[in-house]
């Protein structure tokens, strides 16, 4: 490696611009991991564009970035509108589903009857596959966002619901039989120990949860959609126009990732007093691979 005094063409040619490059990219800091979270995209990206726009593969099955970005350009009034009505079909379907699987999987961490009551129709329905049931959402529903905002919300429901019962399985013994020891109730030991212990595993499964709200929205705008994104690439289907199918799940795509960026950021400014972030990856730290 070339030492500090050099510089210019002699130091990149004595010290190699590839060892450099890498060497930057090895370096902790936020820039150089932003980058590296980038570089299998932009791989992707250079592929397709090269193999679309050589015609190595029909525009039908792989239209060209070129051909997206017309797309967004012809239907970009239609897109704020679609946005948000998909958005509020999203946002209630989370904040429903959410409030009931929380409220079920405590129930069923707090009561054993209630686990003897509920717990085997509740694992009977998540093995069912939720898009089995859209037509009995469009006949109890009818069409519109209700069937829609239901099909979401029993998605998030079941999986926060079981996120949260294991969570308050595998809460460590020693903290309950410490509150036991002291002479705490059983109420307040729930309040007090299991629930705040649990805060992370749960805010970790809602991460999972909003991002599979999206993917629920495109299965529920297939139920007769006439407006949101969905509709949107349900018409570029039904035209075989796979340039708009891309776009429109391209749009989903960011959407989703967008989501999970934002509340993983608030999970991160929120829980600093949790080991994992406030040591922002303890055991990776300790194998010196962090």
């Amino acid at each position: 490696m070339s030492g500090p005094e050099e510089s210019g063409v002699e130091g990149v040619l004595r010290g190699g611009l590839a060892d450099r490059a890498l060497a930057w990219l090895r370096r902790p800091g936020r820039t150089s991991r932003s980058v590296r979270a980038l570089l299998v995209p932009a791989l992707v990206f250079v592929v397709w564009a090269a193999i679309s726009n050589l015609g190595l593969v029909k525009p039908i099955f792989l239209p060209t970035p070129q051909k997206l970005f017309s797309v967004w350009w012809a239907i970009g009034d239609l897109i704020p509108g679609a946005f948000w009505i998909t958005l509020q079909m999203v946002v209630s379907g989370i904040l429903l589903g959410g409030v009931a699987g929380l409220g079920f999987g405590l129930m069923f961490g707090y009561s054993r009857w209630a686990r003897d009551l509920l717990e085997f129709s509740f694992d009977a329905l998540r093995v069912v596959p939720i898009l089995a049931l859209i037509p009995l959402f469009l006949l109890w529903f009818g069409i519109g966002m209700r069937p829609q905002i239901a099909l979401v919300t029993m998605g998030v429901m079941l999986l926060l619901t079981i996120v949260t019962t294991e969570a308050v399985r595998n809460v460590l013994h020693i903290h309950v039989q410490a509150a036991l020891t002291a002479g705490a109730s059983r109420f307040h030991i729930y309040r007090t120990v299991v629930v705040p212990s649990i805060i992370p595993h749960i805010l970790a499964g809602l991460r999972l949860a909003v991002i599979s709200a999206w993917g629920l929205d495109v299965a529920a705008e297939f139920m007769g959609s006439v407006q949101g994104l969905g509709f949107l690439l349900i018409a570029g289907l039904n035209n075989l126009d796979s340039a708009r199918i891309f776009a429109m799940t391209l749009i989903f795509l960011v959407l989703a990732i967008a989501s999970d960026f934002l509340l993983r950021a608030v999970i991160n400014r929120t829980l600093k007093w949790t080991q994992r972030t406030a040591s922002k990856g303890l055991v990776a730290e300790m194998l010196g691979t962090g």
